[in-house]
C-alpha cells in the first residue's frame, strides 16, 4: 500500500475514532499492509477515550503493561519517543499514585518537558490529592502557559476538595489578575431533531422544571441503591444542604435526565460536555443508568465514558 493511500486510511480511521465508532477503525487498521506510527496512535487513543483499557494497555493501573509498551516503541520497533508518548507515561504513572517514578521518568526525559507532561502530573495530583507535588506542577504550567484556565481550575479545585477556601479565592483572583476567563460549563442532548443545550443551574431551558422535577426522583431511587452526593466537588464555600443542591443542577445531570424524558424507550443516551465530568456527576449518572436499566454515553472534554447496569466503560480513570 502507497504511504499516500496509508494516509488516507489513517484519516479515516481517525474519522472513525472521533465519532466513536471503534468497531469501523479497528477494521479499517486491520486491513492496512503497513501501519504508520500515526494509525496505531490513532487506535490507541480511540481506545483509551473510550475507556477499553485491555485494549489500550494503559491506565487503570496497567503501569507494567504502559512501560512494556513504551520501552518497546525503540527497542523492537526503532521508534523514539516523543513529548505525547511521555506524557501518556507521566499520566498513567501519576493515576497510579506512583509520583515518585513519574518524577524519575521527567528528569530522565530526553528535552525538556513541555506543558502536556506538566498537566498531566497536575491532574494526577488532583486525582490523588497530593497538594504539595500539584503546587509545584501548577506553579510550571503558569510559567509556560499562563493564560491557560486550566492550571488554575485544577489548582482551584485541589484547594476547594481541602477546604481551604482562603486559597481558593487567591487563585481566582490570580486568575482575574492575568485576564484569564473559565469556559462555561455545558453539556447538550439530542431530541427530537434538535440539540438542547444545558448550563449549571440552568434556568433557560422552556422545559427545565420537568428536568429538575424528573431528577428529583431518580435522587431517591439512586439513594436507595446507595448513591451519596459527593459534595467535595462543590466549588464555593456554602452550607451542606446548598452544595447537595449546587451539585444536583450540573448541566451534564440535566442533560442527561432531558435526554431519558424525551428519547424512546430503551435508547441510548448520549450527551456532550465542552469540559470534563466531574466527580460526583460521573457517579451519579452510574446510578442512573442501573435506575433506568439504559445505557448513557457522554462524550466530555477527555473521553468517552459509556455508563451502563451501574457501571463505567473508564473503570473510574478519566
Amino acid at each position: 500500500m502507497p504511504v499516500k493511500d496509508e494516509l488516507s486510511w489513517t484519516t479515516m480511521i481517525t474519522g472513525y475514532v472521533k465519532n466513536d465508532d471503534l468497531d469501523e477503525a479497528r477494521e479499517l487498521f486491520d486491513g492496512m499492509a503497513e501501519k504508520l506510527v500515526v494509525a496505531w496512535n490513532a487506535m490507541i487513543s480511540g481506545y483509551v477515550h473510550r475507556g477499553l483499557l485491555q485494549e489500550a494497555f494503559n491506565h487503570a493501573g496497567l503501569v507494567e503493561e504502559g512501560h512494556r509498551y513504551f520501552d518497546a516503541m525503540h527497542d523492537i520497533y526503532g521508534i523514539t519517543p516523543g513529548e505525547d508518548h511521555y506524557a501518556r507515561m507521566v499520566d498513567l504513572l501519576c493515576r497510579a499514585g506512583k509520583f515518585s517514578d513519574a518524577n524519575d521518568m521527567i528528569g530522565k526525559m530526553p528535552f525538556q518537558p513541555g506543558p502536556q507532561i506538566w498537566e498531566a502530573f497536575l491532574a494526577g495530583c488532583r486525582n490523588h490529592g497530593n497538594m504539595e507535588l500539584g503546587i509545584q506542577a501548577a506553579e510550571r504550567l503558569f510559567e509556560m502557559i499562563p493564560q491557560n484556565d486550566g492550571t488554575y481550575i485544577l489548582l482551584s479545585n485541589m484547594y476547594a476538595a481541602k477546604g481551604l477556601w482562603d486559597n481558593v479565592s487567591r487563585v481566582r483572583k490570580l486568575m482575574r489578575d492575568q485576564g484569564v476567563k473559565k469556559e462555561p460549563a455545558c453539556s447538550w442532548v439530542e431530541a427530537e431533531n434538535k440539540f438542547h443545550v444545558f448550563m449549571v443551574d440552568d434556568t433557560a431551558h422552556p422545559e427545565v422544571n420537568a428536568v429538575y422535577s424528573y431528577l428529583k426522583q431518580l435522587v431517591l431511587e439512586m439513594r436507595k441503591l446507595g448513591y451519596v452526593p459527593d459534595t467535595r466537588f462543590v466549588l464555593h464555600d456554602m452550607e451542606s444542604d446548598q452544595k447537595e443542591h449546587a451539585i444536583s443542577t450540573h448541566s451534564e445531570k440535566l442533560a442527561v435526565a432531558f435526554g431519558l424524558l424525551k428519547l424512546p424507550r430503551g435508547a441510548t443516551v448520549r450527551v456532550f460536555k465542552n469540559l470534563r465530568i466531574c466527580g460526583d456527576c460521573h457517579n451519579a449518572i452510574k446510578y442512573i443508568s442501573k435506575v433506568v436499566g439504559r445505557e448513557i454515553v457522554v462524550r466530555d472534554g477527555k473521553r468517552f465514558h459509556h455508563f451502563k447496569d451501574g457501571e463505567c466503560s473508564c473503570r473510574n480513570y478519566w
